[in-house]
């Protein structure tokens, strides 16, 4: 995803020691209030100004932004018997620009493990998106997430819980 800023001392070993201290250069101060987009129901929207620190550096993201998934990169194939879902990380990078990252696509509803974040990012929170069993796939460029075959649930996070092995 880029720019990388996130040194892991040589002496801590710990993942939640080294989560700890990733938190704390790259963190959300406010609640982003991600809710399905308004001006487009394929992106995902903040409700809320929300204010990130990234590298130390603080961005204000606008109350209303909305996020966009990447097309092909964050489809998600369905299958004709079993939901399958992917928890996309809503993040914000060095520049103060937020973007979704993708985590592995799991069978069955609740499945899909939520990603560590990118180093060099902080996270707002997150986008569940289940693709009901069938034969209609998840299109990340023009489906809307308010369509009858995907499920969307909304997390909004200080920082990430996998990040510290509690995901």
């Amino acid at each position: 995803m880029g720019h990388n800023d996130n040194v892991s001392p040589a002496a801590v070993q710990s993942v939640e020691a080294l989560g700890l201290l990733n938190a704390v250069k790259n963190f959300c101060h406010s609640y982003a209030g991600l809710v399905i987009g308004t001006g487009s129901a394929a992106k995902v929207k903040l409700t809320n100004a929300t204010d990130v620190s990234v590298k130390g550096q603080m961005f204000q993201l606008d109350a209303s932004a909305e996020v966009a998934f990447t097309a092909t990169t964050h489809d998600i194939t369905a299958d004709a018997n079993t939901v399958q879902e992917a928890v996309y990380l809503v993040v914000v990078d060095y520049l103060g620009a937020a973007s979704l990252y993708m985590g592995e696509i799991a069978t069955g509803s609740g499945n899909a493990e939520i990603p560590k974040t990118p180093e060099g990012y902080a996270v707002i929170g997150y986008v569940r998106v289940a693709v009901e069993a069938g034969s209609t796939d998840f299109d990340a460029s023009s489906d809307e997430l308010s369509a009858s075959h995907l499920t969307d649930t909304y997390v909004n996070l200080s920082c990430n819980p996998a990040d510290f092995d509690q995901g």
